[in-house]
């Protein structure tokens, strides 16, 4: 089961509003939705939070960035504590942060940790 979010992504290697933690948040104005994938920066786990609130520490996930998506996918476990959602389609906004700040900020996320592919951003050029 897949929800798609579609808004404005905002990206922070260092949010200083939320102690420094390296955090991805989208809401999606249509459905009043939230997104966010964040890691405290002594944390060992990532942190999922959707649906406005409903939290989840992720030891394991994945991620695809492509230029104008991100695929984040999560196992069953997490999938049960948050809203049933196996696979979050994050589709960027023309005014979301930049491709090289997202990516920048996945990569503190996911720091010492496997699941993140990156898609090249110059693809037919």
């Amino acid at each position: 089961m897949a929800k798609l979010v579609t808004g404005v992504v905002f990206a922070r290697i260092e949010d200083e509003e939320y102690e420094g933690m390296a955090h991805i948040w989208v809401r999606d104005a249509e459905d009043a939705y939230w997104f966010s994938l964040s890691r405290a920066v002594e944390a060992d786990n990532m942190q999922l939070m959707v649906s406005d609130q409903l939290t989840h520490e992720c030891e394991v996930l994945s991620a695809s960035l492509k230029p104008t998506r991100l695929c984040v996918r999560v196992d069953s476990s997490a999938a049960r504590s948050l809203d049933g959602h196996l696979e979050y389609t994050i589709a960027f906004h023309p005014e979301s942060d930049s491709f090289d700040a997202i990516a920048g900020t996945l990569g503190v996320i996911f720091r010492g940790k496997e699941g993140l592919v990156l898609a090249p951003t110059n693809v037919g050029s």
